[in-house]
């Protein structure tokens, strides 16, 4: 007799394995180090010279892995723990882990529910640490052994063909294929967890002594010994060794001397050619068995996996020297947004802000810093819409351009800046759209209407297409039609504006209310866009100015944190549960992280570099806007063009026509006495100042007449007595 040897399991792993396995890492487990059930596969019809191994694919995560088994194949369980950090992985207790694995696998052996469920007899062991910025994964598998009191003795080897008959070897060929099969058809079966479910790898085969061979689960040991059939134990074995059988029959031999207290055993060691039992493979053994004491326990467990250097170590998978640079890219993308919701934002919707199709108007510096920082959100659909071309001034300022985009006139801003934003993430999808925005005071050559009304056209196609349009441009006239389109069309604006060492950042509210798009609660005020807190309507502001007036002139530092704080409201607002109809932050506010994981969203944001302050503001809508009121918003939609053109070509004609008569009320409780003196809302105007009765508004009387004169220039509203005033006073 010789002591009985093993061949050891190995791993193999596949590269979608490690790739699920950073996934759930990332967006389900995240902090977590609790244990993970797996399923792996082990295979009889490995050909010579391939290791007995356990294989682990993206299926080996879920329950349902078990239904593409292929024939030749069971499943064995196991469990995995992934630790947060490379320490963590490798001053673990691997020591403890091996032991406590091993005690499970006693426990099934005791309680007898390894006769019930062989599989228990097969557990393996893994241990992980996910490296996802670097894409490298360090793993230590075992596959635990409890060490018997003595050593298992072979007597007898030989081949299935050499040990039998011939016909007593179809006959136990086709029992243990039929066994097999049914058993697979159980594991198939998403709730199969009956007999055969979990008869692998390990069976019965008996023999009455008139009889055929039939095959049987190891809970019926004793009932055929008891009626003297022939019993041989079965196993699937995953090794090809011709000499020595696989590591899962240790437990297994061990089970049968505790369990049934047998010292002599016979072993048939089923190895496949086909998907059927290969008679010339398959292995008979002749085993002793040693004697088992009442009150033993096992002293120690083995199975650690070597490495590929034949060491007792760690292997690790470096997965990005293998990964396509554009995989690797947009992985790295996702990864920091995904990081937020381990542990500071769990709630944050990531999906709903990097599906986002975004328009940028103005590609300048404002244009280019926020286009960074959606980058950084991960949010790859981004276009732009400028006019104009790179200058020798911009690069310095300007992040998206370089020195060589200057030369030759200058590439168009637009297209350079798409151009650049796909070079520094190829997963971008950006493009750059030259057009001239249309605006009021700006007068238009005959010639060039047709042109004015196609870039029109184009700018409302490009607002219907997108979910947020940002409003980046230098004069405040071109932020009228995209507001007017805007709120049409029910999209978010986002508005930032930036003076010498201020800024202005501000969501624009919701469709008006008869907009059935709109979700704002009945109670509550909706907010208003950026030419809702203004007296004048947007007129040619480019006229007669000096040359510091036509550049932007800012601290440099400004565009940078206008354009963060602008991304960053945007993603606020979209996290709210009403979206563009996110009532303004209140300040003192107690905030439901759950609810809102970046918080309460405020309406408009205003910065100063001189003192570093910034405070929020809120601002109702003005039901006389100019651009986003119900009055301005349903002629856009009844008349189109026309209505647009009249409005481009001479501003004040839009509150003088259509009944717009309350253009020439008080701009603030809407009062339309301006000529009865004694009654009047102007009455404290004559002393220079203007003091609204209704409301207690108060301003000067110098900005009573730029609101009528830019906003209603029919002056027949007032009366002789006032225009003498107005024009006295100013």
């Amino acid at each position: 007799m010789t002591t009985l040897q093993f061949q050891p399991l190995k791993s193999a792993v596949d590269i979608a394995f490690w790739s699920e396995l950073g996934d759930l890492k990332l967006n389900a487990w995240k902090l977590s180090e609790e244990k993970v059930n797996l399923q792996g596969t082990c295979s009889t019809t490995l050909g010579a010279g391939m290791p007995a191994f356990v294989q682990l694919e993206r299926s080996s995560f879920t329950q349902s892995a078990t239904a593409a088994i292929q024939k030749g194949h069971y499943t064995v369980p196991g469990s995995l723990q992934n630790f947060n950090t490379e320490n963590g992985f490798k001053n673990c207790d691997k020591a403890l882990a091996l032991k406590h694995a091993g005690q499970r696998v006693w426990h099934n052996i005791l309680t007898g529910a390894a006769e019930e469920h062989p599989s228990c007899l097969c557990l393996f062991l893994l241990l992980s640490y996910a490296d996802l910025k670097k894409f490298s994964y360090w793993s230590w598998f075992a596959f635990p052994a409890l060490k018997p009191p003595g050593p298992f003795q072979v007597n007898k080897t030989t081949s299935l063909q050499h040990e039998v008959q011939p016909e007593s070897a179809v006959q136990i060929a086709a029992a243990c294929d039929q066994w097999r099969q049914v058993a697979q058809d159980h594991e198939d079966q998403p709730s199969g967890s009956s007999s055969g479910a979990s008869q692998l790898p390990f069976w019965l085969l008996a023999k009455p002594v008139e009889g055929d061979w039939q095959a049987a689960p190891l809970t019926a040991f004793a009932d055929v010994t008891k009626q003297g059939c022939l019993v041989w134990l079965c196993m699937s074995d995953p090794s090809n060794n011709p000499d020595h059988p696989g590591w899962p029959l240790r437990n297994m031999l061990l089970m049968a001397a505790k369990r049934w207290e047998v010292t002599t055993l016979s072993v048939l060691c089923v190895r496949d050619h086909r998907g059927r039992l290969d008679a010339a493979r398959s292995l008979c053994l002749s085993v002793t068995l040693p004697t088992i004491p009442p009150d033993w326990e096992p002293s120690s467990v083995v199975g650690w996996e070597a490495n590929s250097a034949g060491k007792l170590a760690p292997r690790q998978v470096d997965l990005g020297a293998s990964m396509d640079p554009r995989r690797l890219a947009e992985s790295a993308v996702t990864l920091n947004v995904s990081l937020m919701r381990w542990r500071a934002a769990p709630s944050l919707g990531i999906d709903r802000l990097q599906d986002l199709k975004i328009l940028l108007l103005g590609a300048g510096t404002l244009g280019c810093a926020v286009a960074r920082v959606l980058l950084g959100w991960g949010i790859r659909h981004i276009d732009f819409v400028d006019n104009s071309q790179v200058a020798f001034s911009n690069p310095v300022r300007q992040s998206l351009y370089e020195f060589e985009d200057c030369l030759h006139g200058g590439k168009p801003k637009a297209e350079a800046a798409a151009d650049k934003l796909r070079q520094i993430y190829p997963g971008a999808v950006s493009l750059g759209i030259s057009l001239t925005i249309p605006m009021p005071g700006h007068p238009v050559a005959a010639p060039q209407v047709q042109q004015v009304q196609a870039d029109t056209a184009r700018l409302e196609r490009l607002i219907e297409e997108h979910d947020v349009v940002f409003e980046l441009m230098d004069t405040r006239e071109s932020r009228w039609l995209p507001t007017l389109l805007a709120a049409s069309a029910g999209k978010l604006v986002i508005n930032a504006a930036l003076g010498f060492d201020s800024f202005l950042v501000m969501r624009h509210g919701g469709p008006p209310a008869a907009d059935s798009s709109s979700s704002l609660p009945a109670a509550q005020p909706r907010l208003g866009c950026y030419f809702c807190n203004d007296v004048v309507a947007p007129l040619n502001s480019t006229v007669d100015r000096t040359v510091e007036q036509q550049c932007t002139v800012a601290r440099p530092g400004l565009a940078s944190i206008a354009g963060a704080v602008a991304v960053e409201l945007m993603a606020c607002t979209l996290q709210h549960p009403l979206g563009i109809n996110a009532p303004a932050a209140v300040a003192g506010e107690r905030v439901n992280h759950e609810e809102l994981p970046l918080g309460p969203v405020p309406h408009m944001i205003r910065g100063q570099l001189s003192g570093f302050t910034q405070m929020c503001l809120a601002g109702q809508a003005f039901r006389q806007c100019t651009a986003c009121s119900q009055t301005v918003v349903d002629q856009y939609r009844q008349s189109g063009w026309p209505f647009l053109w009249q409005a481009l070509q001479v501003m004040g004609r839009i509150c003088c026509s259509q009944d717009w008569s309350e253009y020439a009320s008080c701009p603030f409780c809407m009062a339309k006495s301006w000529c009865a003196v004694e009654d009047c809302c102007y009455f404290a105007a004559f002393t220079g100042t203007y003091d609204c009765k209704r409301s207690g508004a108060f301003m000067s009387y110098k900005w009573i007449r730029s609101f009528t004169l830019l906003f209603c220039p029919q002056w027949q509203h007032l009366s002789p007595a006032c225009n003498k005033m107005a024009y006295k006073l100013v």
